[in-house]
């Protein structure tokens, strides 16, 4: 629960500082903008517990919607989706030989803090903030004796980042850039049995993102 409590002291500051918006004459950008909209794609690398379970590298799709607080301030809110495979292979007396193919699927809803420095039409930035990821995995299993079955199994947990990149203004409302993304989570837990086959995958999600962005300031 300690992650929760970070989400409601980030709302609280968040709920604040969109209240209080702009003073007179303060410029998000150079013309205002306060908001923007921004899509993603890249990459997804786990470096811990699924990096020991053998889950591959996938891919990184998100979507974000962002408000200046401050012209150097952003409270940025972000969905993610990113996904994973293994493929795991055993015996036992009942079951025989059998191979289980493990496709791991995560959304994560994400509440990032940035500050934003412009040097020119280029845009450097950093930040900070908490997720909460929802898991699904689904394995294929495929048994010498007993046929081919089908197990999907869901978790969720909670989990902080930081974020580091670089925007570039293609003109004043549409831009470019490269965002990188570290994360920490609570572990997951799933540990079920279809027919005498063991499911399991337990652990962090820890790992990074790096993602190539495009968005729409208005």
């Amino acid at each position: 629960m300690k992650w929760f409590n970070n989400l409601l002291v980030l709302a609280t500051f968040a709920t604040f500082g969109l209240s209080v918006g702009f003073p007179d004459g303060a410029a998000a950008t150079s013309e205002a903008y306060r908001n923007y909209g921004q899509i993603r794609l890249g990459v997804n690398e786990f470096t811990d517990d699924m990096d020991d379970a053998d889950m591959d590298t996938g891919v990184d799709l998100g979507a974000a919607y962002g408000r200046y607080l401050t012209p150097y301030l952003v409270l940025e809110a972000a969905i993610d989706f990113f996904a994973s495979d293994r493929d795991v292979r055993g015996s036992n007396r009942t079951a025989g030989s059998y191979d289980i193919d493990d496709t791991l699927g995560v959304m994560a809803v994400l509440a990032t803090i940035k500050g934003e420095f412009p040097v020119g039409r280029v845009r450097i930035f950093g930040g900070g903030g908490v997720g909460y990821y929802l898991v699904a995995l689904n394995s294929d299993i495929d048994t010498a004796y007993l046929g081919d079955f089908d197990e999907d199994e869901s978790d969720s947990v909670f989990g902080a980042h930081v974020v580091a990149g670089v925007n570039f203004d293609i003109t004043r409302r549409f831009f470019a850039g490269l965002q990188g993304m570290y994360r920490w989570t609570d572990d997951i837990d799933i540990d079920e049995r279809v027919a005498t086959v063991p499911i399991r995958l337990e652990g962090d999600l820890s790992g990074y993102v790096v993602n190539l962005t495009a968005g729409f300031r208005f």
